[in-house]
């Protein structure tokens, strides 16, 4: 059980946010529908079909969340933990979730396209047709990651760790995948369209036509 402390401070912040939120300029109404958003998010972890782009959170404890056709475009969560979350349908565009806690989230059919996910930790989670069109993954930790039919168009996956990663159907049109470590990733029916491997470790990865590959295990220890 959280202690008392722990609950008036969330409040606090809460309370700070909401108020901040609320300066902004709306309409009453639409004052009072973000305010109580806000607060579920910020209290309970929970954020049903909320309104809530643009925001400031940046560095919260949002683990273990529920957020279910949640509009948190543009908003700015750096370094926020969401670990073990759930969201469904969830608009991440052009958020910034620079070195956010992502470890073991469940995403199904969100957008996070423009998204900044540079130095992020989604280290063993399932986000399962999402579109990280144009997103920055750039030293993201991305270990046993599934990725099935994920839209990576033009993303930037440089020094990112693959590590077990499953992309099987992923599109990677045009990504850049320099200095990122594919070492046994599934490569399975994924786009390669326009990519350069040539600086990826793919190491016992496993490509498009399913052929293993060894390009990069002189490296491995």
């Amino acid at each position: 059980m959280k202690s008392t402390a722990f609950n008036h401070s969330v409040t606090a912040i809460a309370s700070t946010m909401i108020a901040s939120v609320m300066a902004i300029g709306m309409t009453s109404s639409v004052q009072a529908q973000n305010a109580e958003h806000l607060k579920s998010l910020l209290e309970h972890h929970t954020c049903q079909r909320c309104e809530l782009s643009g925001i400031t959170a940046n560095g919260a404890d949002l683990r273990e969340s529920f957020l279910d056709v949640a509009d948190l475009r543009k908003s700015a969560l750096s370094g926020a933990t969401l670990a073990f979350s759930t969201m469904y349908y969830a608009d991440f565009r052009s958020a910034d979730l620079s070195n956010s806690d992502l470890r073991n989230t469940f995403l199904i059919n969100s957008d996070l396209i423009q998204a900044n996910l540079s130095g992020a930790n989604a280290r063993n989670s399932r986000w399962k047709y999402i579109d990280l069109t144009e997103a920055n993954l750039q030293n993201a930790n991305l270990i046993d990651i599934e990725l099935v039919y994920a839209k990576l168009n033009r993303a930037n996956l440089s020094n990112a760790s693959l590590r077990n990663a499953s992309l099987y159907g992923a599109d990677l049109t045009g990504a850049n995948l320099k200095g990122a470590d594919l070492y046994r990733a599934d490569l399975t029916n994924a786009i390669v369209t326009n990519v350069d491997l040539s600086q990826a470790n793919l190491c016992r990865a496993t490509m498009p036509d399913g052929t293993t590959s060894m390009q990069g295990c002189m490296l491995q220890k």
